[in-house]
């Protein structure tokens, strides 16, 4: 997190300064068509985003208890840590961030028309990186509104195929791999059990 959140805010910034005026003109006019067409789903979402904002609040609590501890010796062997390594993966930040980035505009280019580029990548980093910061699990409904709302732009009518095989990509296949390799090394019974003590807030 000390190498990527640097590189996520300088990134954002960037693209802001450079593209957005140029994504607002592309996105800004199907994003409000679609918000006034849609207003249920909207406030649904909300609603929703509200609840599961006052429900992980519910369960993370304790478990932030039992994480204080951890952190704050992570941090003393921070500051005793070479430079080097944090340096070093500055640029595999990057590079991780510019390749996620990437997923929507290699599936687009698969439209008969797809949206143009630059305004789409900065499309594609809002919905990626607003999940940082909006209701688990990955925006709650917020991501794929604005997916399908125009936020990267007019995908047509292959939009829906688009945005589950970008959640595949984006998401599912890390989440898929982070599984199996957490039972690999610690079995599925801990698995299981870990399940059940985050289930259960108290």
């Amino acid at each position: 997190m000390l190498a990527a959140w640097p590189v996520i805010l300088v990134a954002a910034g960037w693209l802001a300064w450079r593209y957005a005026p140029s994504w607002w003109s592309m996105a800004g006019p199907r994003l409000a068509e679609a918000g006034a067409r849609a207003w249920p789903w909207v406030l649904l979402v909300a609603v929703v985003s509200v609840v599961l904002w006052w429900y992980v609040r519910r369960v993370a609590s304790p478990a932030v208890r039992h994480v204080r501890r951890p952190v704050r010796r992570a941090m003393v062997y921070w500051r005793r840590m070479p430079r080097w390594p944090l340096v070093a993966s500055l640029p595999l930040s990057f590079l991780n961030l510019a390749t996620r980035v990437a997923i929507l505009p290699v599936l687009a280019s698969t439209l008969p028309d797809p949206p143009e580029l630059w305004p789409m990548v900065l499309g594609s980093f809002a919905l990626l990186y607003s999940q940082m910061i909006l209701p688990t699990p990955s925006g709650a409904g917020t991501v794929e509104l604005g997916f399908l709302g125009g936020a990267a732009g007019d995908l047509g009518s292959r939009a829906g195929w688009l945005l589950l095989a970008w959640r595949f990509y984006s998401n599912g296949i890390g989440v898929i791999l982070g599984i199996a390799l957490a039972a690999h090394a610690y079995g599925w019974p801990a698995l299981r059990r870990l399940a059940r003590r985050w289930g259960d807030p108290h």
